[in-house]
């Protein structure tokens, strides 16, 4: 009975279109529409930025070059602050950036203090404490960030001008902006104290410079950072650690359709009726239905794993040998629910109205279409009554973590299960009382 029910399966070609064609298109597309193609490329646009300096002094032309310098950023100089304005209105930049005429000296108002806790220095009335404005697109993706990061290279323009003014932090600046040996003379220089003699400010400056440099590091980070350019490597790689399980797990849950239409089939050509008669409990003929479907289901989630490995450069994670329970668990709660809905429905219209719509429903619920942290804590809970979130949080916690929290994987696969038990058992007492349509 298994094996012909597979030949059956494996003679359709359409369900298998269903199971794995349509997955890798979905991933494939949503996962373009992101920026990132399949050779892992990230092809988005990077944020346009336009600028309009009325500052003649040094200290905006500093800025202007800070932000030019910035490959990742598309810098379009505007003759006046009119100007920038009207690209933000029309839309044909992401943001605008207006220097005004009191900018220099504005920051030579600036203390050390201002600098390093800008929330209750000078600069806690906004970036109109400087004479600057900036002015985001509206409707504009991670506007938040992008915000972030131009005031972040605002600061790694506006610390060192502050810094060289301070006795405390004057040598680690003149030190930073040359190289080691020139630092070190223009330092020791700059203090005017024989080499044999200690200054109070030397003294003090020696005391605080680790601290006031680790504070200035963290606040101002360098240009050469490493961990920046980190996230745009692998960006296409965390993609796509969210789009390949999420559709997986939707997809995987396809199977109630075809295994009702399966029932269904056998039904009406009376095959169902035989079995019963026959001298087999009907556990056993649920179990040798069920099976084939089974297969069919872990195959596809197998298969699922391996193109985005392939195609789409995903990782599988620090301890890949996690992902054999979770994708059995899964398959056995996609095919178990497929058996329950097997049982309930009769007539093929009810299949695609029935099935589909639960399909849809419990994949927008537990998190598919988008990363489960964007879901409001009242949805995420609510969630959890779904098999397809505990699925979700397994993967996510073999995929994305650097060491597996073995504990919660073993919570999932244990839920599943359950999950599977309850479905096959309400099917099995569905089966039982089940009469020719």
């Amino acid at each position: 009975m298994t094996i012909k029910d597979l030949k059956l399966l494996l003679k359709d070609r359409r369900p298998l279109v269903t199971l794995l064609v349509l997955p890798m298109v979905f991933i494939a597309i949503v996962g373009m529409s992101t920026g990132q193609l399949l050779t892992g490329g990230d092809t988005r646009k990077a944020p346009r930025l336009a600028i309009s300096n009325a500052d003649t002094s040094e200290y905006g032309n500093m800025l202007v070059e800070r932000y030019q310098s910035r490959p990742n950023l598309d810098v379009q100089i505007a003759t006046s602050a009119g100007q920038a304005q009207s690209l933000v209105d029309l839309g044909r930049v992401d943001g605008a950036l207006m220097i005004g005429p009191e900018f220099t000296a504005k920051v030579d108002e600036l203390g050390l203090r201002d600098v390093l806790d800008p929330d209750h220095g000078q600069l806690s009335g906004g970036l109109s404490a400087i004479d600057l404005s900036l002015d985001l697109r509206p409707g504009l993706v991670d506007a938040e960030m992008f915000r972030a990061a131009l005031l972040s290279d605002l600061l790694k323009v506006i610390a060192p001008i502050v810094g060289r003014r301070n006795a405390l932090t004057r040598r680690f600046f003149i030190a930073s902006a040359t190289t080691p040996e020139d630092g070190d003379n223009e330092a020791s220089s700059s203090t005017e104290v024989p080499s044999n003699e200690t200054s109070p400010v030397d003294a003090a400056s020696t005391k605080g410079e680790a601290a006031s440099s680790s504070a200035v590091d963290s606040a101002v980070p360098t240009a050469d950072q490493p961990v920046a350019a980190k996230p745009k490597e692998n960006a296409a790689a965390n993609v796509y650690l969210i789009l390949v399980p999420g559709f997986t797990v939707m997809f995987v849950f396809f199977v109630v359709n075809i295994m009702a239409r399966s029932f269904l089939a056998e039904r009406d050509r009376g095959t169902l009726d035989r079995l019963r008669i026959a001298p087999i409990p009907a556990s056993g003929i649920l179990i040798g239905k069920t099976l084939p479907f089974f297969l069919v289901s872990l195959t596809q989630v197998c298969l699922l794993f391996v193109a985005g490995k392939l195609f789409f450069q995903m990782s599988w994670g620090p301890d890949p040998v996690w992902l054999i329970p979770m994708m059995i668990c899964t398959s056995l709660a996609a095919t178990s629910l497929g058996l329950l809905l097997a049982t309930i429905v009769q007539t093929d219209q009810q299949v695609a109205a029935y099935g589909t719509s639960l399909v849809i429903l419990l994949a927008s619920i537990s998190g598919c279409f988008m990363p489960r942290d964007w879901l409001p804590p009242v949805m995420q809970t609510i969630s959890l009554a779904t098999p397809h979130a505990w699925s979700l949080i397994g993967f996510d916690v073999i995929l994305t973590r650097r060491v597996v929290d073995t504990p919660v994987v073993l919570q999932s696969c244990a839920v599943l299960l359950g999950f599977s038990l309850a479905f096959f058992t309400a099917g099995y007492v569905r089966f039982r009382a089940m009469t020719r349509v």
